[in-house]
């Protein structure tokens, strides 16, 4: 592959500078004799070395020998380079972008050396999002541990929020998790939103819940996700006094609520996952779902969000609402079509054509189980054929 065009202050050729740059992916004794030829004699070979960048490549102009050598995990050159050499840990490209900030984004053990030999863990590029930031959206936990460990902030504020917002948007509840250990701020509200409102964005139970129990504010993030819908008058204003109850919170896994509540509640959430699924928006109708079932357990959510996951292409936890949604309910034909619609997902044919014809038993004359059987039959012959052949 051709290293990116650079520049050099030193006398040299365009080849030369892409040899420098693929050796920078990790040929240790290669790289080692193309800093020599640049040098010429001068004994200058860290100057050498860091006057090498890209330019006129975009959103990668500036990138050093360096940020190369990180992004590809080459830990014996970046040893090279800042040990022999003394090259800057913490030389920055045009968009204020560290080694270490592209060994986070690549997820490699480089982030751990950069940091032990003097990487700023709070320096952020130019869009002001900081390593922290980074290994939060990722999930990475442990670069957020090594973070932490080195001396970052943990509630700096970038324009994603905190490192718990981000933690949050990506539905990543180990890295949270390392978070509120370290006593992040689980009520920091930037921009309007509290990681707690991120995680109800996300559809996120695990984080959901990880802030609640640490104590976040949950009135308002409640209320929040069902005032997005409200002016469609999507949910009922039963369900709005409910959830901005004080002791709401308190009931979002308790068994010892008033059934009537808990059935309000459920009915809320479906109501607004209906909505969601009406516009297309499966990802928020199957988190809305998740929550109805989570105050009353109910076959026809459950037979909603087992048709989510199929439209999202998630056969497998189709497959389980399916399942647990013909168990509340085996005299029930749609049960049945679930099943089997997210069998023939999984390309099990002979599997989808049972639960099929289960169905008609239930219904005779069901004329989409009927439709669906005959291309799940369609399908098995076509299968079957070409394992033949």
């Amino acid at each position: 592959m051709a290293a990116p065009r650079s520049h050099c202050s030193f006398t040299a050729s365009e080849p030369m500078l892409n040899r420098v740059f693929e050796a920078a992916f990790g040929d240790l004794p290669l790289l080692k004799r193309l800093v020599m030829t640049l040098d010429i004699g001068k004994g200058n070979l860290k100057e050498a070395v860091e006057a090498l960048r890209v330019k006129d490549v975009g959103e990668l102009e500036g990138l050093g020998v360096l940020h190369i050598a990180a992004c590809r995990g080459s830990l014996e050159v970046c040893r090279y380079l800042i040990e022999e050499l003394r090259v800057d840990v913490n030389v920055v490209d045009k968009e204020g972008r560290t080694p270490l900030k592209f060994a986070i984004l690549c997820r490699n053990s480089v982030a751990k050396y950069l940091l032990d030999h003097g990487a700023d863990p709070n320096r952020a590029s130019h869009d002001r999002i900081y390593p922290l930031h980074e290994a939060a959206l990722k999930g990475d936990c442990l670069t957020v541990e090594l973070l932490l460990a080195k001396g970052a902030y943990i509630d700096l504020v970038a324009i994603r929020g905190t490192p718990l917002h981000c933690a949050a948007s990506g539905d990543h509840d180990s890295t949270m998790k390392i978070l509120l250990d370290h006593n992040a701020d689980y009520n920091k509200m930037v921009d309007g939103r509290t990681p707690l409102i991120a995680a109800v964005d996300a559809n996120s139970r695990k984080c959901t819940l990880l802030l609640y129990r640490a104590g976040a504010e949950f009135k308002g993030a409640l209320t929040y996700s069902a005032k997005k819908l409200h002016s469609e008058k999507v949910v009922s204003s039963d369900f709005l006094d409910c959830i901005m109850e004080d002791a709401g919170a308190d009931c979002i896994v308790s068994d010892d609520e008033p059934v009537v509540k808990r059935k309000i509640r459920a009915a809320g959430y479906k109501r607004m996952g209906s909505y969601a699924f009406k516009r297309k928006n499966y990802s928020d109708a199957s988190g809305c779902y998740s929550m109805a079932i989570a105050f009353d357990p109910d076959a026809t959510v459950l037979s909603n969000r087992s048709l989510c996951w199929l439209l999202m292409g998630d056969g497998g936890k189709a497959l389980l609402d399916a399942n647990e949604c013909r168990k509340m309910r085996p005299d029930w034909p749609k049960a049945c079509y679930r099943q089997g619609a997210a069998l023939m997902l999984l390309k099990d044919y002979v599997g989808a054509s049972e639960r099929f014809l289960d169905g008609l038993k239930l219904e005779p004359g069901n004329s989409e189980i009927e439709d669906a059987l005959r291309k799940a039959w369609e399908a098995m012959k076509i299968s079957q054929n070409s394992k033949a052949d």
